[in-house]
Order: structure tokens, then C-alpha cells, then sequence
């Protein structure tokens, strides 16, 4: 039994419930009840067998003499060996402990930094990626919104009106309603109706001059007779309508400008300090023409950059007639105003 096989890490002592001092007496009676517990056909348990062979390993080594000194030999080493490390001196244990916190701080810090190096450089191409797609989705946006704000070319359509008047308080020719009209506006056809007493169909030259008859009802003496004067499609034409929207964002700007002026803001209604009218082709702050009413010669013309043409989406013609309406648009608000002012006098 000289040549058993001595394993330290076990305490074969323990392990059989018996003092290190204890006599082969005693070994083989402890070792007997360990036995009958451990014994595989005796103990379902699964580590029944493994027990029962490492007791039994442990009963041979303790018996033997020889292998006993051995074992005992190598297990005080090991205890001695455990009993130093408990009783390792306390700054020597907190400087362990100090060296391994401080390598564990600096793996940390390092994990750290490289999650956020790698979070950063996620984040920037998202961000990149981001941008080019809503460069790309503006980029869509104008070119949908530059197709939408194209006007169409007027239709014959666009060029009529629809005049009514009381058959029995007027009568009127086409002659006689083209003498009446063309002074405000060039009219090419007039057609009455036969079946309709009192209404008429004019076709003018150009939209600006259907427009200019529409807008003088209430302020034109000559056309007093008349009871309406409307589109004859019952919509206004697509340049009219942009002249419309055109004027109410410039009006809500100037309102806005007022607005800041009032709190001490710069007076230029503009972010670049020129005014949103400047005269075209002037040279005293007039204009050209010389036979312009005060109202006209004070009214600032827009430049072709103006906020309201939306220069790329207007033709040269299409520009000129927006502002011929637009003039005569603030002419007739200023007979108005007018009016109102005499009639409240």
C-alpha cells in the first residue's frame, strides 16, 4: 500500500469525520458507515459513486502508514500555506487589493472610452447619413414645389367675365358694353346672351385686363350700371391667385417689420436693408412715364428679385402682368379708401 496515490487538496480527515490523531480503529469504523451511506447500491444519489470511491481512496491512504506520513506530510504544507495567506498582513492585503482596484478602474476607463469613441463615430455617420437624406428630401421638396408653383398659360376662359345688369333699368349693345369697357381693359369678344336677359360674355386681351374691370366695379363710374361683374369659370385664374397669395405674405412681412420697429428693431423691412419695392429703370425715384397720378410716382415698382414673383417660376410676361394687377390693385384701394373718406365727411 506503499504506492497509493495521495491527493492534498482533499482532506481525507474531514472527509471521513475523524481527528488527525485518530487510531485505524477508528479510521475503519468511520470508514464502515461512510460506506454503507455512500454505497451506490444504497444511495440513489448521482455522486453517490464518486464519494464512495474518493472515501474509499482516503480510507486505503490512512491506513497505510507510509502513504499516511505522505499525505499528512503534504497536507500541513497546505494548511500552513492557507493559514499564511488568511493571515496576510492587512496593508499588504489593502495595497492588493488598492493595485487591483486601480487595474480594474483603468480596464474601465479604457472600455469606457472606447464605447464612446465607437458611439461617437456610430453617431457622426448616422448624422452624415441623415443629412444627405434630408439634402436629398429638400433637394425633392423644391423641385416638386418649383413644378407646383409653374402657372399655367391662361385659357381663352381665363380671359372672361361674366357682366349682369337689370334689363329693365339698362340696355346695352356690344358696341355700347365695349365702349364702356375698353378704356379700363382691352376687350377682344363680347358675346350676349339671348336667353339670359342681362348678361354678357367678354373675352378681353390679356388677363390683366379682365382683371383691371373686375377690381374697378365699386370705384369705376361706368360701370355702375352693372349689378356683378365675376370670373366666368366662377374661379380666379391661376396668375391672379399667386398675385393674391403673393400680396398677403408681403402685407403679413410688413406687419411683422412693424412689429420689430416698434421694439426697437431696424426699420428695413428686409433682412438686407432694401426696401422690398425698388422703382425698375429710375433715376429720381420716379418713374419714367410722365403721366403717372402722385400715387403711382410714390408706389414702388418690385425688382426682379422680389419676395413676391417667385422669379423662377414666372416668365418675363408673366411678371409684368402680376405687377400691372398688383398696381391697379393698390390703385383701387386707395379709391376706396378715398370714398370712404368723403362719404364720412
Amino acid at each position: 500500500m506503499s504506492e497509493k496515490k495521495v491527493d492534498a487538496e482533499v482532506n481525507y480527515y474531514e472527509l471521513l469525520g475523524v481527528r488527525v490523531e485518530a487510531t485505524p480503529k477508528e479510521i475503519k469504523k468511520a470508514y464502515r458507515l461512510k460506506a454503507l451511506e455512500l454505497h451506490p447500491d444504497k444511495n440513489p444519489s448521482p455522486d453517490a459513486g464518486a464519494l464512495f470511491h474518493t472515501i474509499s481512496q482516503a480510507y486505503e491512504v490512512l491506513l497505510d502508514e507510509k502513504a499516511k506520513a505522505s499525505y499528512d506530510h503534504l497536507l500541513k504544507a497546505r494548511l500552513e500555506r492557507m493559514k499564511k495567506k488568511t493571515e496576510m498582513d492587512s496593508k499588504r492585503r489593502a495595497a492588493q487589493t488598492e493595485l487591483e482596484e486601480r487595474e480594474n478602474q483603468a480596464k474601465k476607463a479604457k472600455m469606457e472610452q472606447d464605447q464612446a469613441e465607437a458611439q461617437y463615430y456610430a453617431e457622426l455617420a448616422r448624422i452624415r447619413a441623415e443629412g444627405a437624406k434630408r439634402r436629398e428630401e429638400w433637394r425633392e421638396q423644391e423641385m416638386k414645389a418649383a413644378e407646383e408653383e409653374k402657372i399655367p398659360e391662361p385659357t381663352e376662359l381665363d380671359l372672361a367675365l361674366k357682366i349682369k345688369w337689370k334689363r329693365k333699368k339698362h340696355t346695352f349693345t356690344e358696341e355700347s358694353l365695349e365702349k364702356i369697357l375698353n378704356p379700363i381693359g382691352k376687350v377682344d369678344t363680347i358675346a350676349i346672351a339671348e336667353k339670359k336677359k342681362g348678361t354678357a360674355l367678354v373675352v378681353f386681351k390679356t388677363v390683366v385686363d379682365a382683371h383691371a374691370v373686375l377690381t374697378s366695379k365699386e370705384t369705376h363710374p361706368s360701370l355702375a350700371p352693372f349689378e356683378t361683374i365675376d370670373w366666368y369659370t366662377g374661379k380666379e385664374p391661376a396668375m391672379v391667385t399667386r398675385m393674391n397669395e403673393d400680396r398677403k405674405r408681403m402685407q403679413e412681412a410688413k406687419k411683422k417689420a412693424e412689429e420689430m420697429n416698434s421694439f426697437g428693431a431696424p426699420s428695413s423691412g428686409t433682412p438686407s436693408g432694401k426696401p422690398l419695392f425698388a422703382m425698375g429703370n429710375s433715376t429720381n425715384g420716379t418713374a419714367g412715364g410722365g403721366g403717372q397720378s402722385s400715387f403711382f410716382k410714390n408706389l414702388k415698382m418690385p425688382s426682379a428679385k422680389s419676395s413676391f414673383s417667385n422669379a423662377p417660376s414666372l416668365s418675363d410676361k408673366e411678371y409684368e402682368a402680376m405687377t400691372l394687377m398688383k398696381l391697379r390693385q393698390a390703385e383701387r384701394e386707395r379709391m376706396l379708401e378715398q370714398i370712404k373718406r368723403e362719404e364720412a365727411s
